[in-house]
């Protein structure tokens, strides 16, 4: 990688690939402007250098990016060191907004065509996998708030495909607290695209099915998951390293899964790792035969009733990650408040930082405010919410 001298950089320059720190860590990713707070962060540390192959963007040839909305734009006015801290993290939310829809969308296109030439029987373009699966990597090590995106955004178009995506997303943002190198994030994110590739060559008529499905049904359904490891391993020529994922993504940590019933640690890493985000990301989606699950549910159900599937470290780890109520999901507060979450407090996973969006009397909020529940304990969650009711 070529080396950047930091007294070069300045507000709003932008590099065609991510700027690193060292060799795993990302500091801006490709197409994000620079910001005075990271200029001040570097300052901070005394970093004289980054690194990165890309090239600096022309301002004139950056991406436009999308108009502020109304809420970006209410008056801040809580000038206390947490509210301050809160402030930054939710402008980096907000101004990354549009570089995560623009890399889901890329992502969502990629994972339909590949999935669709399976289902043609013609073959699959590896590399583009390969490189949106960097984009990813590098995105969530740039934006650890990521999972605010996925549990806020509304997902159109077929379901399979937006499972795939999200799961391999929040499967990156684990493997990134297990501190995986950026090349072992890269195989992960590479596996994650292709783990329900089996899925392509069931019959629609099973797979959108929108009643209960009979014993025939889940017998094919099951099958999927052999089909797809056959499939990743003699035609697209997967290492098994990787194809294994597809095999043992419904394998339970318990012994109750398929295809052949592994448990414990026979089970791989990774497909450990994406069980949980498989999980997560289809509980709460829509599926053909049932409504979505707030994020606060399911992750309730995975730690309740479901969490001997899962190998319980990571299991934990998750819910560190994106704690009881889950980032970017609704809530209301024992005040009548209602609220995002925004961050999260790791040693009170019932006690996030939110923003507030409505007042107790259903008003929208006026100007821009926060409220760490770690801190201010005489406000507490009363219940989640779904996104209608809190932003209607």
């Amino acid at each position: 990688m070529n080396k950047i001298s930091v007294s070069s950089l300045k507000k709003g320059d932008r590099f065609s690939k991510p700027v690193y720190l060292d060799a795993d860590t990302v500091f801006i990713s490709s197409n994000s402007p620079i910001s005075d707070a990271d200029l001040e962060r570097l300052s901070k540390f005394g970093i004289t250098e980054v690194f990165s192959d890309g090239s600096k963007i022309d301002r004139s040839d950056a991406p436009a990016f999308s108009p502020k909305s109304q809420e970006d734009k209410l008056p801040f006015l809580d000038q206390s060191e947490d509210g301050l801290r809160l402030k930054v993290i939710y402008d980096k939310i907000t101004h990354n907004r549009y570089e995560f829809d623009s890399l889901y969308s890329s992502t969502l296109e990629t994972v339909q065509k590949a999935y669709k030439s399976i289902a043609d029987g013609k073959n699959v373009e590896v590399r583009e996998f390969r490189e949106v699966g960097e984009k990813i990597v590098d995105f969530v090590k740039a934006n650890p708030q990521v999972a605010v995106y996925l549990n806020s955004q509304t997902q159109t178009g077929y379901y399979l495909f937006n499972q795939v995506v999200s799961a391999t997303f929040f499967s990156i943002l684990l493997g990134s607290h297990l501190d995986y190198s950026r090349p072992k994030l890269i195989d992960l994110s590479f596996a994650g695209l292709f783990a329900d590739i089996g899925m392509s060559l069931i019959s629609s008529q099973i797979s959108e099915k929108t009643t209960v499905l009979d014993e025939n049904d889940r017998k094919i359904i099951m099958k999927h998951t052999l089909t797809g490891y056959q499939v990743l391993t003699q035609k697209v020529k997967l290492k098994n390293a990787l194809a294994v994922v597809c095999l043992q993504h419904h394998e339970n940590f318990d012994g109750t899964g398929y295809p052949q019933r592994m448990a414990g640690n026979s089970i791989e890493e990774f497909s450990r790792i994406y069980t949980i985000a498989d999980n997560f990301s289809a509980l709460s989606a829509k599926r053909p035969y049932r409504t979505a699950f707030l994020p606060h549910d399911a992750i309730k159900m995975m730690i309740g009733e479901m969490v001997t599937k899962f190998d319980l470290k990571m299991v934990r780890l998750f819910l560190n990650i994106l704690s009881m109520y889950p980032l970017g999901s609704y809530v209301e507060l024992s005040d009548g408040r209602i609220a995002m979450v925004v961050d999260v407090n790791k040693d009170k996973p019932i006690r996030p930082s939110v923003r507030i969006i409505k007042e107790s009397n259903g008003e929208k909020v006026r100007t821009l405010q926060f409220c760490n529940l770690g801190l201010d304990l005489q406000v507490y969650i009363t219940s989640a919410v779904d996104s209608k009711k809190a932003t209607s």
